[in-house]
């Protein structure tokens, strides 16, 4: 199955709209989504809303998520994520608000498992490290492993020098390695649609075909000027527009 697979959209609904205008162009059976729909922009009603009808969808929140539906405490964020977060709770639809709190922070499914930051701690950590990677690699079960949070395009595998690190550029692709005990650990995560942090301000997402086990990042390019506009609109932090235009 050719599934497209993101995370981290953060209420933006122009990057939302062109990574999914991709998926669709490009003909995918499934989405996998790793989280943080809410939080930073300025539609979150609109997101959740696109995200909760997209068909054979496999979703967890994320630690945005959660402090929007008060499951996590905002003062752990950021001034400008605090702000955004109690924004949020106050527009987001009582039908939206229920889908979020429908979701958990890790899933397993048949053929993969499905986290926001690490197995050990699904909405909180951010796995950046290879030795976070050693650390948590025995809390899967099946693999591969899909996660966010951090924003970036990177893949974590286990090698026979030790564990990989890879960043991913565009249209790069990789494939998970199959042995007798089955697939070798490997971690990917698809960037972030909504709020990219490695200094490429597209929208960042990836296409994974379950039948030949091959991952590919994929960038796409959205209107950045409009969700500038409509943050400063709705009266967020300006930082929370000004960051989008740097991709960072």
């Amino acid at each position: 199955m050719l599934y497209g697979v993101f995370s981290d959209v953060h209420s933006n609904r122009e990057a939302l709209d062109a990574v999914l205008k991709f998926f669709e162009d490009s003909k995918v059976e499934g989405y996998i989504c790793c989280g943080d729909l809410v939080g930073y922009g300025p539609e979150p009603e609109y997101v959740v809303e696109r995200i909760r009808g997209l068909k054979n969808l496999k979703i967890i929140c994320g630690n945005h998520d959660l402090a929007v539906i008060e499951r996590m405490e905002v003062e752990w964020f950021n001034p400008y994520a605090k702000a955004a977060a109690l924004w949020t709770r106050e527009v987001l639809s009582r039908e939206s608000r229920g889908f979020l709190e429908s979701l958990t922070a890790r899933l397993e499914a048949p053929d993969f498992t499905l986290v926001h930051g690490s197995p050990r701690k699904p909405a909180e950590e951010y796995l950046l490290s290879a030795g976070q990677f050693r650390d948590n690699m025995s809390r899967v079960k099946v693999w591969p492993l899909f996660m966010g949070h951090s924003h970036m395009p990177i893949v974590f595998r286990q090698a026979e020098e030790g564990i990989q690190t890879l960043f991913l550029e565009e249209q790069q692709q990789i494939a998970i390695e199959h042995k007798p005990y089955g697939v070798v650990p490997i971690a990917f995560n698809p960037g972030s649609v909504g709020q990219p942090r490695d200094q490429d301000k597209r929208a960042c997402c990836a296409l994974y075909d379950s039948s030949t086990g091959i991952y590919k990042v994929i960038r796409v390019a959205y209107d950045i000027g409009a969700v500038q506009q409509k943050i400063r609109d709705v009266g967020l932090p300006e930082y929370l527009a000004l960051r989008l235009a740097y991709g960072q």
